[in-house]
């Protein structure tokens, strides 16, 4: 699942962030090992995958993809255009 940010405005002037379902696809994913990662002073363990989708014009930026019930942090995106077709390489983390 490919899913868009979306910001609503909330009562005190800020807004509120939520991702929402963009469209449903099929992708090609090819995990990558396990390794540490520290962040915000944590330190706990990610994973990345490298995942091909069809292109399409329309994919959000800001997005995110959802895979097995865990969302992935998009890290890059690549167009690809080769002989098979044109293609979105996406670079993603999901960390635990």
């Amino acid at each position: 699942m490919v899913q868009q940010l979306v910001l609503i405005p909330d009562a005190g002037g800020g807004q509120a962030r939520s991702w929402t379902d963009f469209r449903e696809v099929w992708a090609q994913v090819r995990w990558k090992s396990v390794s540490r990662n520290v962040a915000n002073g944590q330190t706990g363990l990610a994973r990345k995958a490298i995942i091909i989708l069809r292109w399409a014009p329309d994919y959000p930026d800001p997005m995110r993809l959802v895979l097995d019930q865990n969302a992935l942090r998009v890290l890059a995106r690549f167009r690809r255009k080769t002989g098979a077709g044109d293609f979105l390489e996406i670079e993603g983390e999901d960390t635990f």
